[in-house]
This record gives C-alpha cells, structure tokens and sequence, in this order.
C-alpha cells in the first residue's frame, strides 16, 4: 500500500536535470577547462562527421553499427581519462547528446547540442 502513494518521478525529466546541472557546472570552471572539454567535444564530432557525414546517414545505419561507434567513443573516453580528463568529458558528453538525438529525446539533445557546439566552438578557435 506504501507503494501507492509514492510519487514516481520522470526519468526523461532526471536526466534533463542532471545534464543541466553538469553543464552549469562546467560553466563554472576556469577558461582552460572549458577549451579542455571543448577540444573533446570537436575530437569526437570530427571523426563522427568524417565516418558518417551526418545524423541522418548514422540514423540510417543498423542498430549493431550505432552501437559500436558508441562504444568506440567510450573506449576512447576511458583513454583520455588518465591524461586529459576535460577532453574524456566532452567525449563522454558527446558520446551522451548523440544517443539522446537518436533516441528522440529532443529537449536534452538539444540542450547539449548548443551547449556542445559552443564549447567546441570555443575549443577550435583557439
């Protein structure tokens, strides 16, 4: 009966909090931080963009393929983790906005997307 009246809350809605809060955070650290992750962010969307093009060539492959390349960015977050943290975390967010586009998950994808975009922005200018 406890379980009843227990409010159960929105997964869609956590992550969208908990990304928001990453982000706020990450707005937060020092310049060098940002370009830090940024230049992960752009590391990872370079070589998504020179294998697939475009989301709509990714979205078109099967479902094993996406897989892979997903895994693939977090084998190279794991290996960025002991030398360059900030960029491992802008592959890990990278890695995170891509799955939430191809999923459908639009106010977090696109959260990220301009948040993303404008740190690599930055981390490519200079």
């Amino acid at each position: 009966m406890g379980r009843l009246f227990q409010r159960r809350s929105d997964p869609a809605r956590c992550e969208f909090d908990e990304a928001r809060k990453i982000l706020g955070r990450l707005k937060a650290c020092d310049a060098q931080t940002r370009i830090a992750v940024g230049a992960g962010v752009h590391l990872a969307n370079v070589d998504f963009l020179r294998r697939f093009t475009g989301l709509e060539s990714f979205r078109s492959l099967p479902l094993d393929a996406q897989r892979q390349f997903c895994a693939e960015l977090s084998d190279l977050e794991l290996a960025l983790r002991n030398e360059e943290l900030g960029k491992a975390l802008g592959v890990g967010l990278y890695r995170i906005w891509l799955a939430e586009t191809v999923s459908g998950q639009q106010n977090l994808a696109e959260m990220l997307g301009e948040e993303l975009a404008e740190l690599s922005r930055r981390a490519s200018a200079t």
